[in-house]
């Protein structure tokens, strides 16, 4: 499962529901994956998007150019919203911890696992 992580500066005059309409995808992506989007609570204008997709570390190139020109579009429409992008990166996702009670490791795909819907949304 890849995290993918941006954390973005709105440009000035500029919602967060811009962002989100500007920010939406017009196609999914053919491969499971949800994203969240947050608001910093010390400065409006930060906006973090986290994704998780679920494919392997090494699809991932052969994914992001299957969807290269639909991205394009949209991450033109981003722009336009948006001062800056101050993180753009890519992860392996490896371990869940719960830390609600007593601290348990959660294995990934389990069903107490948060991330496990996506790999049942192919099914």
């Amino acid at each position: 499962m890849i995290i993918a992580l941006f954390r973005r500066r709105l440009r000035e005059g500029v919602s967060f529901d811009d962002f989100i309409r500007a920010w939406e995808a017009d196609e999914g992506f053919g491969v499971p994956a949800r994203v969240f989007n947050a608001v910093s609570l010390s400065d409006p204008r930060e906006v973090l998007s986290v994704g998780f997709v679920d494919i392997p570390a090494d699809a991932l190139r052969a994914t992001a150019e299957q969807v290269a020109d639909q991205e394009a579009k949209r991450h033109s429409r981003i722009d336009e919203v948006i001062e800056s992008t101050e993180l753009r990166a890519f992860y392996d996702l490896r371990t869940e911890h719960d830390f609600s009670g007593e601290p348990t490791e959660i294995e990934l795909g389990s069903l107490a696992s948060m991330v496990a819907v996506l790999g049942r949304a192919s099914e």
